[in-house]
């Protein structure tokens, strides 16, 4: 398994890989215009918590973050993917982005990795990432709008939804699956799991102010 790319740190550091995820959440809170507080009485989460993850010095675990989407009234893979850049819509007749391997942005929750590829792609219809999924977990089932699919690079993976039994996907499986179905991915066998995941991108209106 490819080991996550990291340099060393000075301990207390913020950690560039949780910025994304800490950014996105302080910048559709001050959009509501609300304080550390308001979110930490809405989402159930310590405001020395939430302020250490606004920073970027710590990473909060799959469940956290829904229960911070859900104060927000924002989707999850809101905050999992990077911030696309505004731009004019406009028509285009030929676009494309290269995302090496090098310059990959990468997101990490406490038992996820998310690379982000073609991150800088403005007015994207397709958010695709490749995550390392930790072993070891009990995740809880997550929705949001669009559709998904999954496609196994390596390990083996069980994806848990609400209306079919678990399906268990080894690599060179792929599943496509409905996004507002409550679902998620474990790994299987004690071993991290990779998978490429390509979720459409739902229409949302940028926040204003800081």
């Amino acid at each position: 398994m490819p080991q996550n790319r990291s340099t060393a740190r000075v301990a207390g550091e913020p950690d560039p890989r949780h910025g994304a995820i800490g950014d996105g959440i302080r910048r559709f809170r001050k959009a509501r215009g609300w304080s550390l507080k308001t979110l930490g009485e809405r989402s159930d989460i310590p405001v020395s918590t939430l302020s250490k993850v606004e920073n970027g010095s710590m990473s909060l675990k799959i469940e956290k973050l829904l229960a911070v989407c859900q104060a927000l009234d924002i989707d999850v893979m809101e905050l999992v993917s990077p911030e696309t850049p505004a731009a004019p819509v406009a028509q285009v007749t030929g676009r494309r982005a290269i995302t090496r391997r090098a310059d990959t942005p990468v997101t990490e929750t406490e038992n996820t990795v998310y690379e982000h590829h073609a991150h800088e792609f403005a007015h994207r219809r397709m958010s695709p990432s490749v995550i390392v999924v930790q072993p070891g977990r009990e995740p809880e089932l997550l929705r949001h709008r669009g559709e998904e699919f999954i496609f196994v690079l390596e390990g083996r993976v069980e994806v848990l939804t609400e209306f079919y039994v678990p399906t268990v996907l080894e690599a060179g499986d792929s599943i496509y699956i409905d996004s507002t179905m409550a679902h998620n991915v474990r790994a299987l066998d004690g071993k991290a799991a990779r998978i490429l995941n390509i979720a459409t991108v739902a229409k949302v209106e940028a926040p204003s102010g800081e």
